[in-house]
């Protein structure tokens, strides 16, 4: 089955893949938690599982920065509001993974049409119990990998997982 790891654990395999020094440029104003900071500072890009690509500090940057084009926000969006949010990995699928100010992480499925807050969808997470969600897909991707197909005992418990780290993450993305 399935094992709910610790963040700790999880970012000390992502760190054992190779480390490569990355920052974020003096400019950037933004009140990360020193866990994430801690990490995409040290790391390439990193795939953890199918639907968590993590981006390293550099690469974030650029995300956020290209999706900042008020051409991606409705036409009341400033950019005060714009700025608020921070952009730090996708999924396979084109969609985004953010942080606001208030360290609220956030879920954007790009088919939802403009960016912003009425088309995301809190988590109510903080960035390790991302990770540990980041790490249950990963084992998921193994086992299908493995054995060509998730079965219901495996699903129930990636259910019960989910219900454990938060109902937001259980409403997107349940079987």
């Amino acid at each position: 089955m399935l094992t709910l790891r610790s963040a700790a654990q999880i970012k000390q395999d992502i760190l054992s893949q190779g480390n490569a020094l990355s920052t974020f440029p003096q400019s950037v104003d933004f009140p990360f938690v020193l866990s994430y900071t801690d990490l995409v500072k040290q790391i390439r890009t990193s795939d953890i599982s199918s639907e968590c690509r993590l981006f390293d500090a550099a690469e974030a940057w650029k995300e956020t920065r290209a999706f900042a084009d008020p051409g991606y926000w409705p036409e009341t969006y400033t950019r005060q509001d714009i700025d608020r949010f921070w952009i730090f990995g996708q999924n396979g699928q084109g969609d985004l993974w953010l942080f606001d100010r208030e360290q609220k992480l956030y879920f954007y499925d790009h088919n939802q049409g403009q960016m912003g807050l009425n088309n995301f969808v809190e988590l109510h997470i903080d960035f390790d119990s991302w990770l540990q969600y980041a790490d249950l897909n990963r084992q998921l991707d193994e086992i299908y990998n493995r054995e060509g197909e998730i079965n219901e005992a495996c699903k129930d418990d990636y259910t019960r997982k989910l219900q454990h780290m938060g109902s937001a993450l259980l409403q997107l993305f349940e079987f």
